[in-house]
């Protein structure tokens, strides 16, 4: 079996996770970015090589809790033990060490929240695209939001530049994830034979990272309007040949590492339309005292930055929002 052989075999097996979903990424929609009006003008005026969007430790979301309820579910799933013991034995049947990838998951709760680096990105589509989500605009960007809405080709497109991983967020609760686990096992058991000519530890390493995406991209249903979806890479040492470039940043008064992902395209890795005239549909102005000067300040920006009709590509939503 060669490495493409194998690469089909795993992902069909174990990454079908959120696929469906796959389906809301269609014409006309967007990814949002909402940040503070000065994070957006950074991201905006950096030179070509440091423009770029940055993936933030998992221990630093708003909301820490979002990892810990993943990993409750999984700990609830684990408690069928009609599961349990189809699980099992889908493992054994490929190989003895393919089972370890759970052994692997207790002993690592703190290193998948302190090794995880994820981008949050928010469906848009329709009239969100001219006003943005009144959620979101209370939740972040404090005094001055802005939200950046991008072209979602550069995401959705397979690439081999950087190793993360784009995953839609669930929100299905606990029968959802015990589906996905169910859908992995039953995927084990229709590949075994094709799964036990790969390397078990290959198989293994595999399994593990599927729940791990399965746990950083499962949230509680109350969440739902904000149909997140989320960039996410796994920290690994060493590093990865393809691993995102990192820096030292101080940002909220916090000195921390964050992955990033350049604003440029790497046709040689199959990607795509990540440049910024390509990659930003609109700069979308939230609430805030002065609209009109904001606007003109970031169509100056975008002119010097080359952007196509940069007076198009900015607009003050003008939603008024009581703080």
């Amino acid at each position: 079996m060669d490495q493409d052989q194998q690469n089909a075999i795993l992902d069909a097996t174990f990454f079908q996770w959120g696929r469906e979903r796959e389906a809301d990424i269609k014409n006309g929609v967007k990814f949002a970015h909402y940040t503070s009006a000065q994070v957006a003008m950074d991201i905006l005026r950096a030179n070509d090589e440091n423009r770029c969007l940055w993936l933030r430790n998992a221990m630093l979301m708003n909301d820490f809790s979002e990892i810990e309820y993943g990993q409750q579910l999984l700990r609830l799933s684990l408690t069928n033990q009609e599961i349990v013991g189809r699980l099992k034995e889908a493992c054994n049947a490929i190989d003895p060490e393919v089972i370890n990838a759970f052994t692997m998951l207790d002993q690592e709760v703190y290193a998948i929240k302190r090794g995880t680096y994820l981008l949050s990105l928010a469906l848009h589509k329709g009239l969100e695209l001219v006003r943005g989500r009144l959620s979101m605009w209370r939740a972040y960007g404090g005094d001055a939001n802005v939200c950046l809405l991008l072209n979602p080709e550069a995401f959705i497109t397979e690439q081999s530049a950087y190793d993360a991983v784009l995953a839609p967020v669930d929100y299905g609760g606990p029968v959802k994830f015990l589906n996905g686990l169910i859908r992995i096992i039953e995927n084990m058991e229709k590949n075994c034979t094709e799964l036990r000519e790969i390397n078990p530890n290959l198989v293994k390493a595999n399994f593990k990272y599927a729940i791990d995406i399965m746990i950083l991209s499962t949230k509680h249903p109350g969440f739902e309007e904000e149909s997140e979806w989320r960039v996410i890479h796994r920290e690994k040492i060493p590093a990865e040949p393809n691993s995102p470039p990192n820096k030292i940043v101080c940002l909220n008064g916090i000195v921390q590492k964050v992955f990033y992902l350049p604003m440029k395209n790497m046709p040689e890795h199959n990607l795509e339309n990540a440049d910024l005239n390509s990659l930003l549909y609109k700069v979308l102005i939230g609430p805030t005292p002065n609209p009109d000067l904001v606007w003109e300040g970031f169509v100056r920006i975008l002119q010097e930055c080359g952007v196509e009709n940069p007076a198009d590509r900015v607009l003050a939503s003008g939603i008024p929002l009581r703080r």
